[in-house]
């Protein structure tokens, strides 16, 4: 399932999840060869209009601690 990660001060990036973590776990994204994101889940929101067959969620987080090396 896509969820787009926000909170991040920058922008947002879409991720494919299975399992979608809960308020209050902590999470760390790896998003690129040499950039990664550890925080802690702030809100899961879910839109879903049966009509469209669409679901979407919007994870929000608290960052840790960021790691890009380039």
């Amino acid at each position: 399932m896509l969820a787009e990660i926000t909170g991040l001060g920058q922008g947002s990036i879409t991720v494919n999840l299975e399992m979608i973590p809960r308020q209050g776990e902590s999470v760390k994204i790896l998003y690129g060869p040499d950039a990664q994101l550890e925080g802690e889940v702030v809100s899961v929101n879910h839109y879903i209009n049966q009509h469209a067959d669409e679901h979407k969620v919007q994870i929000k987080i608290r960052p840790f601690n960021y790691l890009i090396t380039a």
